[in-house]
């Protein structure tokens, strides 16, 4: 389910590679073997933690087959948590020849739980020990929203969801945990900024749905330098090779910094917006400057202090949307919503938001959306309106989420 920004470099012609190497072999020494190595090892590890005790199931086994074939041109070294239904969890590490070695074992336990989460990162960290960490949370999503959104159950919004329309995306995260569909659990947005200790990784990928939103990534603004997620729904459709991160292209550079992300953010956009099929064309990618999110704040406060009730009767008819019709109606681009509103410095804005927003990219569309490049951000916000006053997510927005007081 994950806004619009990576998009990955197409692959060399290897006959055409060949052929120039064989013609300047004197001067440059070019050869196959070399062409065949693997990048020099760094230290640098990437936990991939798949939450996958729930409908995600079915694409475990693409996301693991990318992997390793990411892991043959990258230079750190990934560790994957797999929490699968029906199998005990397990920790391993994948290789640079794509191989799986073993690191730890698990009884049956919930994945979708904060203190399971945590206690899988420090045994990461002890086990395959590095200078530089990322974490990639690869699951189901509502982005901010608390379980219980609205008066909707959250089991028949699963249910709903096993039927819907090709393609299909990620959605509501959940553990079937011990084993079965009777017992969902989610970790809230505000429980796992209170878990996630700070400066716990360098960058933090949600390879989820409707994590570009400015409330979730606010409220995890110092668990890590950089965070990237999608503001819409990120597919799930293993089977077209449509299914979240395309790890056979990004994960190589998943082990760097602030530059390296942004290819990596570019190699995801590409390998979505050239699909074969339009409804396969959907995704988007933003990369966010965590320590500039605070700025953000002070930035959209100083616009929306004090205008609760202005807000609260806004026509919302023609603003960039990034909710589908399968999800809650509540995710709107935060840019064109706050140049609606009379009184904007939207140059301020701007500049912030460049600041802010490192790399975004998106299709022109996702599923039946449009995206208007005029109005993308790359940041979805969440509009209080009257109407949502007495659900669920309207209090725990103003009651739990630190984003809330920006209307103060």
């Amino acid at each position: 389910m994950k806004p619009s920004v990576c998009a990955f470099f197409k692959s060399y012609n290897l006959f055409f590679l060949s052929g120039i190497c064989l013609l300047f072999s004197i001067c440059s020494g070019c050869s196959d073997d070399e062409e065949d190595l693997p990048p020099t090892p760094i230290s640098y590890t990437t936990l991939l933690y798949m939450a996958a005790d729930n409908t995600m199931d079915d694409d475990v086994d693409y996301s693991i087959s990318q992997l390793k074939a990411g892991a043959k041109r990258s230079a750190g070294i990934v560790v994957v948590y797999l929490d699968r239904m029906n199998e005990a969890p397990r920790l391993f590490k994948i290789t640079q020849t794509g191989e799986e070695v073993p690191l730890k074992s698990y009884e049956e336990e919930n994945s979708a739980n904060v203190e399971t989460l945590v206690r899988v990162i420090e045994e990461t960290k002890e086990l395959v020990p590095a200078e530089k960490f990322g974490l990639v949370l690869w699951s189901h999503s509502m982005g901010w929203v608390p379980s219980g959104y609205g008066s909707t159950n959250t089991r028949s919004i699963r249910k709903s969801k096993e039927v819907q329309a090709f393609p299909r995306t990620r959605y509501i995260g959940l553990d079937f945990h011990p084993g079965n569909a009777t017992t969902d659990n989610s970790i809230e947005i505000d429980a796992l900024a209170a878990g996630l200790p700070d400066h716990v990784a360098e960058y933090i990928w949600f390879d989820v749905c409707l994590m570009g939103s400015v409330e979730s990534l606010y409220e995890l603004r110092n668990k890590s330098d950089y965070l990237v997620a999608s503001p819409t729904e990120v597919l799930a459709e293993a089977a077209y090779n449509a299914s979240g991160i395309p790890y056979a292209k990004v994960l190589p550079y998943m082990f760097g910094g602030a530059e390296e992300l942004k290819q990596a953010c570019n190699a995801y956009y590409h390998h979505y917006n050239e699909m074969k099929y339009d409804v396969l064309r959907s995704a988007t990618i933003t990369l966010v400057d965590a320590a500039q999110l605070d700025n953000l704040y002070d930035a959209t406060h100083g616009i929306l202090s004090g205008r609760l009730s202005e807000v609260a009767e806004m026509d919302v008819s023609g603003l960039q949307v990034y909710h589908t019709s399968d999800v809650p109606q509540v995710f709107f681009d935060l840019k064109d919503m706050l140049n609606s509103l009379q009184g904007t410095n939207e140059a301020l804005l701007e500049a912030q938001l460049k600041k802010t927003v490192l790399y975004t990219a998106a299709t022109s569309s996702f599923k039946n959306v449009v995206i208007h490049t005029d109005k993308y951000c790359g940041l979805s916000v969440y509009i209080p309106l009257k109407k949502w006053k007495e659900h669920t997510e309207y209090k725990y927005y103003f009651e739990s989420l630190k984003w809330g007081g920006i209307y103060n």
